[in-house]
């Protein structure tokens, strides 16, 4: 809440109002690796800036997807940093995300290979604050 050295007005006018920016991006992917190793990035932003974001995966594949939202993972390779959340999105079904304060999603699938990918559909938006 803000605080003013003034009287405080219902409507907040205290409050510095906050500027954003907010992008779209959807995709189809495919997996092949079985565990965090093999897994594939299938989002990435600036590890500095701070973002909030809402989508959906949608398993469209033959093997649960294990999705984790990351800080701090490696920018070329995706490995490493602290999972911020990691649910597993079964065979035919979705999930559905609000989130901040990640840089990285990556999946990956339990029993997939190179010649039997896992699949999915990948839908996130956004928003980050303008300084």
């Amino acid at each position: 809440m803000c605080q003013s050295s003034g009287n405080i007005v219902g409507n907040f006018s205290c409050c510095e109002p906050k500027k954003y920016v907010q992008d779209k991006v959807c995709n189809s992917f495919t997996v092949a690796g079985d565990d965090v190793v093999g897994a594939e990035i299938i989002y990435a932003t600036n590890a500095n800036e701070v973002i909030f974001a809402s989508g959906f995966i949608k398993n469209i594949g033959n093997f649960p997807l294990t999705v984790q939202f990351v800080k701090g993972a490696d920018p070329v390779a995706g490995t490493g940093g602290t999972v911020v959340r990691q649910t597993v999105v079964p065979i035919g079904g979705a999930f559905t995300f609000t989130i901040s304060r990640f840089d990285t999603i990556r999946v990956f699938a339990t029993g997939a290979t190179d010649t039997l990918p896992a699949a999915g559909e990948f839908c996130i938006t956004p928003r980050y604050e303008l300084s």
